[in-house]
This record gives structure tokens, sequence and C-alpha cells, in this order.
């Protein structure tokens, strides 16, 4: 159900009455207005003496049968206001019911609307300490991030400084290597030559 504000639901209640007093005013003014009509209509259409009592129908004067007439008029027009008095009041009983709804539902809303203005979280004052505590984490990450950002920046390039180091050494060796080995052949291939140098003088000594 829609929650209604206490004005919503006065002039609601306001207009529901002015509406049905309407009707009714409306519906009493055309019953009325048929029912003279219907009571000119039959006095027209039927003569006096036939609606009149046996004992008035002769020799009655023309001042008495007018009389009667009217009285009958009034009689009918009389029972036909209180046929209209008592819709009157089984529509006023409907109007006041409806009121009585109207304002028992006002009420009952007005009760909903302060249990849900006054419904508390039991947990709020925990969530609210925790997101407290969330927040100063966050200010302490801020920073601590700031730092790891800038660490990992510093170790990438580190990285890249030793690969490449590590690199010019790899090649600085095998340059090495290649140096060490060429002069040990050369000196192993010298050495070679000494030696068969010096088998040929011993071989001229020993012929002397």
């Amino acid at each position: 159900m829609a929650m209604m504000s206490e004005d919503s639901l006065a002039t609601l209640e306001i207009s529901l009455r002015e509406t049905l007093h309407k009707e009714v005013e409306e519906s009493e003014r055309r019953q009325k207005a048929a029912e003279i009509q219907k009571l000119v209509w039959e006095e027209r259409r039927n003569p006096i003496s036939s609606v009149m009592p046996p004992h008035l129908s002769a020799g009655t004067a023309p001042g008495d049968l007018a009389k009667h007439s009217t009285d009958s008029a009034v009689k009918i027009v009389h029972a036909k206001e209180q046929e209209i008095e008592k819709r009157k009041s089984q529509v006023r009983e409907k109007v006041q019911a409806q009121l009585n709804r109207v304002e028992s539902e006002a009420r009952s809303l007005d009760q909903l609307r302060r249990e849900l203005e006054g419904l508390e979280d039991p947990t709020k004052q925990e969530v609210a300490e925790i997101r407290k505590k969330i927040e100063v984490v966050d200010r302490e990450l801020r920073p601590l991030k700031q730092i790891c950002e800038k660490k990992e920046k510093e170790l990438k390039e580190a990285l890249e400084t030793y690969n490449e180091k590590t690199k010019i050494k790899t090649d600085l060796v095998g340059r090495l290597m290649d140096i060490v080995t060429e002069s040990e052949r050369q000196r192993m291939q010298k050495l070679e030559e000494l030696n068969v140098l010096l088998e040929e003088m011993d071989r001229r000594k020993g012929l002397r």
C-alpha cells in the first residue's frame, strides 16, 4: 500500500464528502421533479371523480373536489419525500461508512509511517565503525601504494640494468676465453717450434 500524507488524505476525504453530497442533492432533485411530474400527468389523465371515494363522488361541491385533489397530491408528495429521506439516510450511512474506512486507513498509514521513520538497523553502529576503519586503512594504503609503485619502477629499471650488464659480462667473458685460447695455442705452437729447434741443435752437437 502506497504511503499517503495527512494532507492528501484530508483532501481526499473532503472531496469525497462534497462529491457524495452533490450526488445526493441532485438525486433528490431529480426524484422530486419526476414524482411531481408523474403526479401532474396522472391527474391530467384520470378524472377527479375516478380517484375519489364513493361518498364524495356525488353531491360534492367543486371546492371540496379541488381540496380533496390537493390533499391527495400533498399526501403523495409527502410519501415520496419520506422515501427520498429514507434513501438519503441510506446513502448518508454508506458515505459515513466509507469515510470511516478512509479515516481508519489514514490512521493505519500514519502508524506505518511512524514505524518506518523509527525503524533503525540493529547493526548501524557496528557498520559505521567498520566504515571508519576502512577509511583509515584506505588513507594508509595510499602512500604505501605510491611507495610500491616507485619500488616496482626502480626494480624494473634495476632488472633491466642487471640484464644489460649481465649480457655485457657474458660477451666479455666470451671474448676473454677466445683471447686466452688463442694465446695458449700460439704459445704451444711457439714451444713446439723451440723444442724442435733444441732437438736440432742437440743432433748437430752429437755429430761433432
